[in-house]
């Protein structure tokens, strides 16, 4: 049954969105707030600050969100992070809603690249790996992907935008590269290739789209779409769905209501997908706090809510390795960070 084996207070503000590196064999949570950026550490509970510098000048700036930097701007606030490990350094990139993507070297706060001024604020981002090699993707006026090794190269145009990219997963089908991207602007799923820098499948999804991943069933690339009050799976090649069925609800204990409300009250918020002793499961988080583990083989909901949990939603979920186990990390809207050993009997 999975555990709570750690839990620690956020010291400024809520983080909305966080990514998780892997140091010197050490895990590392990397966020940010309004004024910076954060990396805490799960073996002693270490949170510790960054300032970022801006990467524009002030009157590109003024441009942007309508007046000159503050001595509160100085720090770039991240409300989107990802993350990676380049020769051995944490570098992180983010934004905001009125701010463009940057990237920093975490440790001196240098800005490494940065979008254009005109390219809008930061919506969803996060780090994908493809053929070995980290890359960033972030969503503003245009979506790009970063090559995180290479700043003196141009990132690559994808689909989407801020305002409909509500999930992004990468990995391989049919033997090449792809990214996957949940719309939830009409609630679609649109499959990028990334050797042919074209769309290579976009098709409807039936649940309102909150978060997306990748898992592999049975040798196949599946599509995992979280959103209202499910977790459904797709098949790429096809665009079929299967697995559309409510979450348990005697286990989640809903209140008496009709089933409008429970697909749109405290629904998903946010997923991770990954692997649990040999079999790929969702974790994901909801806007009433709630905490679920779903075995992606079985098709069904196998543990949650966890309790203690978040009071409030849960802004992300990541899972990792962490001291031999793995283990699901969850932000919420409460300040706190939980960590969850999803191996623990």
């Amino acid at each position: 049954m999975t555990a709570l084996v750690l839990s620690s207070q956020i010291p400024s503000g809520v983080i909305d969105d966080f990514d998780l590196v892997t140091v010197d064999g050490h895990l590392l949570l990397c966020a940010g707030d309004g004024s910076g950026g954060y990396t805490w550490e799960p073996s002693e509970d270490r949170w510790t600050k960054y300032r970022l510098d801006l990467p524009y000048r002030p009157a590109d700036f003024r441009a942007m969100v309508g007046h000159l930097p503050t001595e509160d701007d100085h720090g770039y606030r991240l409300y989107s992070v990802c993350a990676a490990v380049v020769d051995g350094r944490i570098v992180v990139g983010g934004g905001n809603y009125e701010e463009p993507f940057a990237q920093w070297d975490l440790a001196s706060g240098a800005v490494r690249a940065h979008a254009r001024p005109d390219d809008g604020g930061t919506g969803k981002t996060t780090t994908v790996r493809l053929n070995g090699r980290a890359f960033f993707i972030s969503c503003g006026a245009y979506t790009y992907l970063w090559d995180v090794e290479r700043t003196d190269t141009e990132p690559v145009q994808l689909p989407g935008d801020r305002d409909t990219v509500a999930g992004i997963a990468a990995g391989t089908l049919n033997g090449r590269p792809v990214v996957v991207f949940g719309d939830c602007g009409d609630d679609r799923v649109v499959v990028w290739d990334v050797d042919t820098r074209s769309v290579f499948r976009e098709f409807p999804c039936p649940v309102p789209v909150a978060d997306i991943g990748l898992a592999m069933l049975d040798g196949r690339t599946r599509v995992v779409a979280a959103g209202g009050n499910r977790v459904i799976l797709g098949d790429p090649d096809t665009g079929a769905w299967e697995w559309e069925g409510p979450i348990d609800e005697e286990s989640i204990e809903f209140d008496e209501k009709d089933e409008e409300e429970e697909e749109t009250e405290n629904s998903i918020s946010c997923m991770d997908v990954g692997v649990v002793d040999g079999r790929p499961v969702a974790v994901t988080g909801s806007e009433d706090g709630r905490v679920c583990v779903w075995s992606l083989e079985e098709r069904r909901l196998i543990q949650g809510p966890f309790t203690p949990g978040h009071e409030g939603e849960v802004n992300a979920v990541r899972i990792a390795g962490l001291d031999g186990h793995t283990v699901a990390v969850t932000a919420g809207q409460d300040q706190r960070v939980l960590v969850w050993d999803l191996e623990r009997n």
